[in-house]
């Protein structure tokens, strides 16, 4: 079979590949958040001796780093302002490592999809995953060393913590990339932070809430709207791997299980 051309290619991307990676950008990033916020990940995270679900936060997910400065776990997360992420790193107890972080942050993720999702067909689930693990497994590792670092952790069993788990991956390939991007365009983290249209991880209150101080500079929307473009750019590689058909299934299923947590 001759490989497509490069015209056909950039057709495909146009019309299916960069729709598919948009309309599912924010759906994952609300069912991260659904999960990362809920009051049993807080639970969880006090039982194992952190600071809150932002203290889990910064430790499950910069976990995968290993044994590393703050600087470093600083430099992944990206979107938190470094003073906040050296409070979090260096107040987690002597006897929990970033790995066993991690892993207790992807069981959380997984508890909670559990419940979150019992009315979801498995199959359907079975599905998704399966489609999510292929993106990943596509990605170029260089896309976010977060990402990088969750697709190495074990995915439980079940349908329902698979695809908690797998979409997570997915929000970090995303999030490693639009770090890069916000750099690229001149906007930085903390106002990118300020221009985000997401009320609750946007604006002032988000900026401080992510522990940038005042006085704030002033939100670029136009170059957030450019770095998010430049983010999808950024996944097409990854998403590509998968055809039309199945593009348009792997989107259904996403809008379907995050409807699922409302």
């Amino acid at each position: 079979m001759p490989e497509p051309s490069t015209t056909e290619t950039d057709q495909r991307i146009e019309r299916v590949v960069d729709p598919a990676i948009e309309a599912t950008a924010v759906p994952i990033l609300e069912y991260g958040r659904a999960w990362m916020m809920a009051p049993q990940t807080a639970a969880r995270a006090a039982e194992i001796g952190l600071d809150g679900p932002l203290g889990f936060w910064v430790n499950g997910r910069a976990g995968v780093l290993g044994e590393v400065d703050a600087d470093v776990a600083a430099a992944a997360i990206g979107f938190m302002a470094p003073d906040l992420v050296g409070r979090f790193w260096r107040h987690r107890p002597d006897d929990l490592t970033p790995m066993t972080c991690a892993s207790r942050y992807a069981e959380a993720a997984a508890v909670w999809g559990r419940t979150a999702l019992a009315d979801v067909d498995p199959d359907q689930l079975e599905t998704l995953a399966d489609l999510a693990n292929r993106v990943a497994e596509s990605a170029l590792p260089s896309t976010g060393v977060l990402f990088a670092g969750w697709r190495n952790l074990p995915q439980p069993v079940d349908p329902a913590g698979r695809v908690t788990v797998a979409l997570n991956v997915l929000r970090e390939l995303r999030g490693g990339a639009h770090l890069a991007a916000v750099h690229a365009v001149g906007l930085g983290p903390h106002r990118a932070v300020l221009a985000a249209p997401d009320p609750v991880r946007g604006g002032v209150a988000g900026a401080e809430r992510f522990g940038w101080p005042a006085p704030h500079p002033a939100a670029d929307v136009d170059r957030r709207v450019e770095a998010e473009h430049r983010t999808t750019v950024a996944c097409r590689h990854a998403y590509a791997a998968l055809d039309d058909a199945e593009l348009a299934t792997f989107t259904r299923l996403v809008l379907a299980v995050r409807a699922a947590i409302d």
